[in-house]
């Protein structure tokens, strides 16, 4: 059986640490600084069940809604759950965000409950 795996893409170590020990105890964490490298590791994930991808919308390179537009010209949302992490509660933010297929929307600063919780909700 597979493992599984969630991405945290966040441009902020802190974001992605933050996150790695919320999860680590039961999904392996694998960690991108900007949208390209979401991407990569869902391309190239081979060894891994992406449980779900946690994604900032504001980073450098390909920022959160490139990475939104590719899953769904990909049609990866029903493979790869997609839970907005962002520190933008704007209403324009929330309401394109929420144009895509995603699960949720968590706004910064989160828990480990928070987090916990909005991955668990993938299953």
């Amino acid at each position: 059986m597979m493992k599984e795996a969630v991405i945290v893409a966040d441009d902020s170590a802190i974001i992605r640490n933050i996150v790695s020990k919320a999860l680590s105890d039961k999904y392996i964490v694998l960690q991108a600084s900007n949208g390209k490298e979401a991407v990569r590791l869902v391309i190239q994930n081979k060894q891994y069940n992406i449980k779900a991808l946690l994604l900032d919308l504001k980073m450098p390179e390909y920022d959160g809604f490139m990475v939104l537009d590719y899953f769904k010209q990909n049609n990866l949302f029903n493979k790869i759950p997609v839970i907005i992490i962002s520190g933008d509660d704007s209403k324009g933010t929330i309401e394109k965000a929420f144009t895509y297929n995603i699960v949720d929307m968590l706004n910064k600063p989160f828990s480990k409950k928070n987090i916990l919780n909005i991955v668990e909700k993938c299953s």
